[in-house]
């Protein structure tokens, strides 16, 4: 019932509406933890769900950025549109390595460890104080730790900017995920021809590319997400928009494109 309330408002933790604009019950201002990040100051609080129960959250710059259950729950996702990149494990390669672009709470590396226990996970952060937020307040430590995840290997913790990662890395992944934002905007290096092509070049044969834009489906305000669509149609061999909401198609929404290597 919750994540269904959580799309009818508008999936925000990609940066696509103000927290206020949340119908969940805040516990109160009282409650807000505040830190200073590169993209400006972060709040965590929480909010209760239609059945009453908590779930906390990581706001930054007034944009939601990541959601947790809380306790024994915490590598459930709480927000849709991450659950659409799951799609990427319908491709005919099987998935090993992935890496995670803009990883805010990290929820999705942490449902990537916790539900998928063959996958290796390189999370790539560009901002050290997220981290240090996800580590004390949305159970990271507490993952590491439960799954041995870092000296195992499964999960390695990568401070750098997406495209300086892919650039200098000697890794070839099975799928990489972009989960980038910049204020609730598009981080706007990671939406040209020259970022599809490293990321193409640095997915095995076979592999997936998945990314989230926030935009209406059709529409004047949809020409950013056409011309998107388009860009990747030109650098990878298959593409797929998997849409979070068909109920409003002239409204901003999540939509997650699946773009695949040949392999």
């Amino acid at each position: 019932m919750r994540r269904n309330l959580w799309l009818a408002i508008g999936i925000t933790a990609c940066g696509a509406l103000a927290a206020a604009a949340c119908a969940w019950r805040r516990f109160g201002p009282s409650t807000y933890l505040r830190f200073d990040t590169m993209f400006g100051r972060a709040r965590v609080y929480q909010v209760e769900d239609d059945d009453g129960e908590p779930v906390r959250l990581l706001e930054v710059g007034g944009i939601v950025q990541s959601g947790t259950d809380l306790e024994e729950r915490y590598t459930e996702l709480v927000f849709e549109y991450l659950k659409r990149y799951d799609a990427m494990f319908d491709g005919a390669r099987a998935i090993e390595r992935v890496c995670v672009l803009g990883c805010g709470g990290y929820d999705y590396p942490e449902h990537l460890i916790a539900d998928f226990p063959d996958v290796v996970v390189d999370a790539v952060e560009i901002d050290p104080a997220i981290t240090v937020i996800a580590r004390r307040y949305f159970y990271l430590d507490r993952l590491i730790a439960e799954y041995d995840a870092c000296e195992s290997g499964r999960l390695n913790l990568v401070c750098a900017d997406a495209f300086d990662h892919l650039a200098s890395c000697d890794c070839r992944y099975d799928a990489i995920v972009n989960d980038t934002f910049d204020a609730g905007r598009p981080t706007a290096h990671l939406t040209t021809r020259a970022f599809y092509e490293l990321a193409r070049k640095r997915l095995n044969p076979g592999g997936t590319f998945a990314t989230n834009i926030v935009s209406p489906l059709e529409g004047p305000q949809s020409a950013f997400l056409h011309g998107q669509i388009a860009l990747m149609r030109s650098v990878f061999d298959e593409v797929a928009v998997l849409p979070c909401s068909a109920d409003t198609l002239t409204e901003p929404d999540n939509v997650i494109v699946i773009a695949r290597r040949s392999a």
